[in-house]
């Protein structure tokens, strides 16, 4: 099931535990009646709930625009790896179009789903000490967050903060805000487990969507 919520209810939702509400549980309950009306025998509701995008934490050691993406995300010294997907956002973004008209900027199209590397600079916090958000929830700009939610993408984000984990409990030791994507990348090259890194530059369309992120705002 499927439930159009705004983006301050999306907030209130994630700070409750996710859990549905009086009037999601109605609905779930009425779905229900209605399947087994038909002959099912068993209808599970949901206990909690997947929230889309909930909003996206500040204060990254560097955060990770939509921009940015498209020119092929953190240079080939830093990646990590390499993410493809559709900046997704086809529920739509309710009031972009009328801010773009304000700001006079055509609505932001398009085809070509960003080809990115990446490193894990965007999870890392500066100024909460070793506090690390590897989510949707991430340092994402921009059209980023649509890109940045998919689960394998963070996974493979994850696995590099692990690596900077076990290099900072052994160098010192070291904030985590202190450890950079080369000093990860370094690991994954002498393990022999680095991907392969295959990040494209679309940088026309980048140059335009940096423009749109920044006035859109």
């Amino acid at each position: 099931m499927l439930f159009d919520v705004n983006a301050e209810q999306a907030e209130t939702l994630a700070r409750k535990k996710a859990l549905p509400t009086s009037a999601m549980r109605q609905e779930m309950e009425f779905v229900s009646k209605w399947f087994k009306s038909m002959g099912a025998t068993e209808f599970i509701p949901a206990s909690e709930l997947y929230i889309r995008h909930a909003g996206n934490i500040t204060g990254a050691v560097k955060s990770f625009t939509g921009a940015e993406m498209l020119a092929g995300g953190v240079t080939v010294d830093e990646a990590l790896g390499t993410f493809g997907y559709h900046f997704d956002i086809r529920g739509g973004i309710k009031g972009l179009g009328n801010r773009a008209l304000q700001k006079g900027l055509e609505i932001f199209r398009l085809h070509l789903p960003p080809l990115f590397n990446f490193g894990i600079q965007h999870a890392l916090i500066k100024d909460v000490s070793n506090l690390v958000v590897i989510s949707p929830a991430s340092g994402f700009e921009g059209y980023a967050s649509s890109a940045g939610r998919i689960v394998e993408f963070n996974c493979g984000v994850g696995q590099g903060v692990g690596i900077a984990i076990a290099i900072a409990l052994t160098t010192a030791p070291r904030n985590l805000a202190e450890i950079s994507n080369q000093e990860v990348r370094e690991v994954l090259v002498n393990t022999q487990r680095l991907p392969k890194i295959y990040g494209v530059s679309y940088l026309e369309q980048a140059r335009e969507l940096d423009v749109f992120e920044n006035l859109i705002a």
